[in-house]
Formats: structure tokens, C-alpha cells, sequence
């Protein structure tokens, strides 16, 4: 896979949205009730120091005024901490789990080609994928794959060209699709027609 057609920026970070913005949502759902549930104890016991000092020193209404704002400061401060908290926990899950469903999405394409009965391409991944080494595995079986292809057709080509040198009519050579001595057969097999 070449870098033509690759998107660039935040939109590249998406391979699979639903998959992973349904991955992100969970992740951010768990941060948003924990951040909901710091938020509401540490709000608590804000107001009802609040409170206490209110009772506690009788302040009027302009120095309770004035002491709210005090305790207002810590409370903005942990709301804006939380924000961040989730923007950060959001841009981190969609950008891992782009290391993840990229690498998935070549996997599912190779295997794809597997079944379709062909050689698949080679798996190519980017330096900051994950799976790395599941995918040098399956790469590795590519490579046999294509050894053991190119095997098996040349046993057939042997069969065939044995059978001719005999001076048996031979039987055209089958091959799967996507071979790549689909050319060589090609011509045997007209040879065969025009010697028959």
C-alpha cells in the first residue's frame, strides 16, 4: 500500500469510525461517570465547608458573596481539569485505536484474498501500528503460499510436458485464478491443441 489516497490530520485517524468511535464511547463513558462522581463528592464537601463556615462564623449576605467566590475558584478548576481530562481521554483512544483497526482492516483484506483462493499481497503496516507481529506471521505464510503455488503448477507443468515428450495427448493444465504462471500454461495449452 503506497501513500496515495491517505488521508492526512485528525480525519486520517478514523479506519473504522463506528468501530471506534463505539470503542471511544465506552472508554468515555467510564471517564465521564468516574469524572461526574470526583466532581459531585469534591463539590460536596466544597459547599458544605461553605456551609459550615456560613454557620459557623455568621457571615452576612455580602461576605457570604464573597466567600462563595473563594470556593467557586477550586470548583471551576476541577470542572475545566474534568473537560480536559475527557477531550485528552477521547483524541487518545481514537488515535490508538487507529493503531489498531488500520492494521485489522489489511488483516481482513489478506484473508479475504486467502479465501478467495489467491496469494495475498503482503500486510504493510506503519511504524506506530500495532499487530506487527501477527502481521510478519501471516506474511510469512504469503511468502510460503506462494512458494507452494508456484510448486504445485510446476508440477503440473512437468506432468504436462512429460505426457507431450511421451507422445500422449496431455490435459490442458488447470490453475486457480491470480496465478502467476497463467501465461506459461496459456501457451502450453494451445501447444497441446494445435499438436492434438
Amino acid at each position: 500500500m503506497g501513500n496515495q489516497g491517505r488521508r492526512r490530520g485528525f480525519a486520517s485517524w478514523f479506519v473504522e469510525p463506528y468501530k471506534q468511535v463505539r470503542l471511544g464511547l465506552v472508554v468515555l463513558l467510564v471517564n465521564f461517570v468516574f469524572a461526574v462522581l470526583i466532581f459531585g463528592v469534591f463539590g460536596y464537601y466544597l459547599y458544605d465547608v461553605y456551609e459550615a463556615v456560613s454557620v459557623y462564623f455568621k457571615l452576612s449576605d455580602g461576605e457570604s458573596v464573597v466567600t462563595m467566590k473563594k470556593f467557586a475558584v477550586p470548583l471551576i478548576s476541577c470542572a475545566s481539569l474534568i473537560v480536559l481530562f475527557v477531550l485528552t481521554t477521547i483524541l487518545v483512544s481514537v488515535r490508538f485505536t487507529h493503531q489498531i483497526y488500520g492494521p485489522l482492516v489489511s488483516i481482513h483484506r489478506y484473508l479475504d484474498e486467502v479465501l478467495a483462493g489467491s496469494v495475498p499481497q503482503p500486510i504493510q503496516l506503519r511504524e506506530s501500528d500495532q499487530l506487527k507481529d501477527l502481521a510478519d506471521k501471516l506474511n510469512s505464510v504469503a511468502e510460503r503460499m506462494a512458494v507452494d503455488q508456484r510448486a504445485g503448477t510446476m508440477v503440473a507443468v512437468y506432468r504436462f510436458l512429460d505426457e507431450l515428450g511421451e507422445g500422449k495427448k496431455p490435459h490442458p493444465i488447470k490453475l486457480r485464478d491470480n496465478d502467476r504462471m497463467t501465461e506459461l500454461v496459456e501457451k502450453l495449452n494451445k501447444l497441446a491443441a494445435k499438436l492434438g
